[in-house]
């Protein structure tokens, strides 16, 4: 949202709210923009209108608590009739058609929950009535909320780069979704190269560059369980993926144990963070019968343990 002009330019006398303490100004912006503490029963939020994808309707970090605002893709055939306020945002291609063989342009929503349904309100009337406002208010919205795109990777970067710079590089918190190992294509591979090299190379404290300072991650993973159990599979290490990483480094190769873990090496060039979590969020599978199935199940049953966790928080965390 770009930031209005301010009072000076404008030629008006400045807000009434300016003219209170700056402390009993943060105290309003806090109860405009913070969740409500009950949640509004006439306020639904419609997600009609997203692009179809991994639990869209019932994925654990949609609206999952009171401080979490969802982004997703609009379905490019359903959101045809949006509001002039969609179409003012970036737009972005997904592919579509029976074989995902044609791309369509489209862009991404932010849901709203029984808990955030007033935001819809008191974001444009509040963030619009002049710079100063703007700017003490982007401070308490973007870094009170955690931003979760789950599988819509794709809508992440056109999101933040939206934001203007200052409200930017408030944005503390996000959530995201890492598809099952063997099934991502490669645009999603594309995708999510794309937002961690944004994340990654996002320069800090450069003029008139976006900037972004990032301090916790959440990482969904959706794993693999057969309906045998995992009882009998030996799960990596955080040790091993070190081990797998540097003979990869001296010996080369594209993949460890039959599965591409680039997409691991891609996220872990996003360092200096304060927290890293990681969830498996758990499917059931079919029995292994290829080396690349059985490497995912055991990185799954890793992914629930810890290992895998712990590995990545190693390269993100304080570094």
């Amino acid at each position: 949202m770009a930031a209005p002009s301010s009072p000076a330019e404008d030629g008006l006398p400045a807000s009434p709210l300016l003219r209170l303490p700056v402390e009993v100004r943060l105290m309003i912006y806090e109860y405009m923009l913070f969740p409500s503490s009950q949640p509004t029963t006439t306020h639904g939020t419609s997600v009609t209108n997203l692009l179809p994808d991994f639990h869209t309707y019932l994925s654990e970090d949609t609206n999952n608590g009171p401080f979490t605002l969802s982004v997703r893709t609009i379905d490019p055939w359903l959101g045809a009739q949006a509001s002039r306020t969609w179409r003012r945002r970036s737009t972005y291609h997904v592919r579509t058609g029976l074989f995902l063989t044609t791309t369509t342009p489209t862009t991404y929503r932010v849901l709203l929950s029984p808990y955030t349904a007033h935001l819809r309100y008191t974001v444009p009337s509040l963030l619009s009535i002049n710079r100063q406002i703007h700017a003490e208010a982007s401070r308490i919205l973007y870094s009170t909320y955690t931003f979760a795109f789950h599988t819509s990777i794709e809508a992440a970067v056109p999101f933040l780069s939206d934001l203007t710079p200052f409200s930017r590089s408030h944005v503390k918190r996000l959530s995201i979704t890492k598809k099952a190992l063997p099934y991502t294509k490669e645009f999603d591979r594309a995708e999510w190269e794309n937002l961690c090299a944004y994340l990654a190379n996002a320069p800090r404290n450069v003029p008139n560059v976006p900037s972004m300072f990032l301090e916790n991650l959440h990482l969904n993973i959706i794993a693999g369980r057969p309906d045998s159990g995992w009882e009998h599979i030996v799960a990596p290490t955080a040790q091993d993926y070190a081990t797998m990483m540097r003979m990869k480094q001296q010996w080369g190769g594209g993949s460890m144990g039959g599965m591409d873990l680039e997409w691991a090496e891609q996220l872990m060039h996003i360092q200096g963070l304060r927290s890293v979590s990681v969830k498996a969020l758990v499917e059931h599978c079919a029995k292994p019968v290829s080396e690349k199935l059985a490497f995912w199940v055991a990185f799954s049953k890793s992914v629930e343990e810890g290992g895998f966790g712990e590995w990545v928080r190693g390269g993100m965390v304080g570094h």
